[in-house]
């Protein structure tokens, strides 16, 4: 398996100044995935599945058209269990203002409220495995199961900085990538420069135990929202814009279709460790799937995303980065 992304599959209720819906397909390992089958897709033209697969529990009530759409993206579900008498995992939201942080109203862990992943045994050595966020404990008892893993990465939030602070140190130090918003660095290493409690994470400075523990991730992509990214790497920063747009719909989702797509490019690299121009490219194409996925409810931006229209807004953001 090329891609092995552990996340959840959900329902949503959310509720944007541009409208509401309710039941949206969601969870972090939907959007990731279906970033990650985009992307995946373009190296087969003949279809059929593809070498990316989805790993998380679902109840009884999840509707076997969600399913379809998955395994019609070309998603390898063999990693989704179905727990009977159990319910999918639920978030109702609402977004406001800038819309930069969601505004929590009700969460139903339901099915993964004890769930630990199971990873097929023909999967504990893929190219790349994405761990979504969740726990750090479930995060680790992943990354034991796939210790033949050539690349991971995770990412994370802030209720795990305040209440499983060790934990995630603990896994920071063994992934190769971590993606992390701004807010999330600057709490980690408690210091407002972000560019100096980015590379306290990285060297391991703030993690427990400091940097005679170990090191924290070798790369560390640092989400600014409407302000892009920052991206910080033993050999220099790279910089980027969001892709600047007015269709603000509903920002649900675009972190894991980043991550999805990010890791979906680094997996061609020939040497697993992607060189500064890999990472570089990986990124721009990051930054423009995750436009598609705000300007829409839901899944929507990225089922319906045609790809004339993608490589259009790809060759005007490179443009715009001055990469044409």
């Amino acid at each position: 398996m090329d891609i092995v992304v552990v996340g959840s599959l959900a329902y949503d209720d959310l509720e944007t100044e541009s409208g509401h819906v309710e039941d949206s397909l969601g969870g972090s390992g939907t959007f990731a995935g279906l970033a990650a089958a985009f992307h995946a897709s373009r190296r087969q033209d003949s279809g059929g599945t593809l070498p990316v697969g989805l790993v998380c529990a679902i109840g009884d009530d999840f509707n076997p058209d969600d399913l379809e759409l998955l395994r019609k993206a070309g998603l390898n579900l063999s990693g989704i269990e179905q727990i009977d008498g159990s319910r999918t995992f639920r978030w109702k939201g609402r977004y406001e203002g800038d819309m930069s942080q969601a505004i929590t109203l009700e969460t139903q862990q339901n099915v993964l409220e004890d769930y630990n992943p199971k990873i097929p045994a023909s999967w504990w050595s893929p190219r790349i495995l994405f761990l979504a966020n969740n726990h750090p404990s479930i995060q680790a008892h992943v990354l034991d199961q796939c210790e033949g893993a050539k690349f991971s990465a995770l990412d994370s939030m802030n209720l795990w900085v305040n209440i499983a602070f060790e934990s995630l140190s603990d896994v920071l130090r063994r992934v190769d990538l971590a993606i992390l918003n701004d807010m999330e660095v600057r709490m980690i290493a408690k210091d407002e420069n972000l560019i100096r409690a980015a590379q306290s994470i990285r060297s391991g400075k703030c993690l427990t135990g400091g940097s005679d523990v170990g090191k924290g991730p070798d790369i560390l992509v640092v989400k600014k929202g409407e302000h892009g990214s920052v991206t910080i790497t033993e050999k220099g920063m790279i910089t980027l814009p969001a892709f600047p747009t007015e269709a603000v719909i509903d920002p649900t989702g675009c972190g894991d279709t980043f991550a999805g797509t990010l890791l979906t490019h680094l997996s061609e690299s020939a040497s697993i460790q992607p060189t500064q121009h890999e990472l570089h490219s990986a990124l721009v194409h990051a930054t423009v799937t995750a436009s598609f996925t705000l300007s829409a409810f839901g899944t929507e931006g990225l089922v319906n995303l045609d790809r004339g229209d993608y490589h259009a807004r790809l060759d005007s953001f490179r443009r715009m980065v001055g990469l044409l």
